[in-house]
């Protein structure tokens, strides 16, 4: 038995030498065949990617400040060659737009041979600025987002942009790093109104110069803060708490929102007014003496 078993090799290498052999040579020939021809494209110059010249998709069309522009362009710019054939080329790329502050997310990369990206990124876009006062009382502005991202820059002034972007003052944390949430609760409540005047065109019927966080004081202290919108020619429009207060007796967004209209329809430019509340179920006009 012992010698039955010891012959089967013996067979099967006089019958399938040759072909194990043909085949064993075949498979180390492709091997180098693979190995020159990687090498050859990872080494040849007609595939190496300029990082530092690669353009993502073009940028959104609200892009008219040139300040702007140059901040997302320099912050997409990635300072080093690379190979498209490198693998980790895509990884790095998608690691490295991903941390910048102007990038909300990476849609894709593709390669386009012969040393092409095509990148599609979605840019964060700014809904207000936050107006705050150094320490020598001179006003700066931050650009944040809809998720209260804040965004690249100071500014002196708010950027001249194709959409409406209001100005919120009163806001008391500092601001964050570029990229990083600002966690300010008044900010939050001024941001939800300013999404609402402009989801219901507001800025088309009154022009709103900016939007205040102020603190309320009673006899006891602080209660907290009111959201107050400011029109160009100074009458202020008392909105009430923030919309994110669900205390008793407080009026919906909607509701204010609704308000607002019903007294912009009886006075649009708000002429000869002193002050309007909203947040009472019968807007209160009070006008000048």
């Amino acid at each position: 038995m012992l010698k039955v078993l010891l012959l089967i090799p013996v067979y099967i290498i006089r019958r399938w030498g040759i072909y194990i052999f043909l085949i064993g040579g075949l498979s180390f020939l492709l091997l180098l065949v693979h190995r020159k021809i990687y090498n050859y494209y990872s080494t040849n110059p007609q595939y190496q990617i300029d990082l530092n010249n690669l353009q993502a998709t073009a940028l959104p069309d609200w892009v008219t400040d040139r300040t702007i522009e140059q901040s997302i362009r320099h912050d997409l710019q990635i300072d080093e060659i690379s190979n498209i054939n490198d693998q980790k080329t895509i990884t790095r790329i998608l690691e490295e737009y991903e941390k910048s502050p102007w990038v909300a997310k990476v849609h894709a990369i593709e390669k386009r041979f012969p040393n092409n990206l095509k990148i599609k990124l979605e840019i964060r876009e700014p809904v207000v600025a936050v107006q705050l006062k150094k320490w020598n009382n001179t006003e700066v502005y931050y650009l944040i987002d809809k998720n209260m991202v804040r965004l690249p820059g100071e500014y002196r002034s708010v950027p001249l942009l194709p959409m409406t972007i209001p100005v919120i003052v009163g806001v008391r944390v500092s601001p964050p790093p570029p990229g990083s949430e600002w966690n300010d609760q008044g900010l939050k409540g001024a941001l939800a109104v300013a999404a609402a005047l402009e989801k219901n065109s507001i800025h088309d019927i009154v022009k709103i110069d900016h939007i205040e966080i102020a603190r309320q004081q009673t006899g006891s202290g602080d209660s907290g803060s009111n959201i107050v919108i400011w029109t160009k020619n100074k009458v202020p429009i008392q909105w009430g708490r923030s919309p994110y207060v669900t205390k008793m007796g407080e009026l919906s967004l909607e509701k204010k929102i609704n308000n607002l209209k019903l007294v912009l329809k009886v006075s649009p430019e708000l002429k000869g007014v002193k002050y309007v509340k909203i947040q009472f179920h019968q807007p209160y006009i009070a006008l000048k003496k």
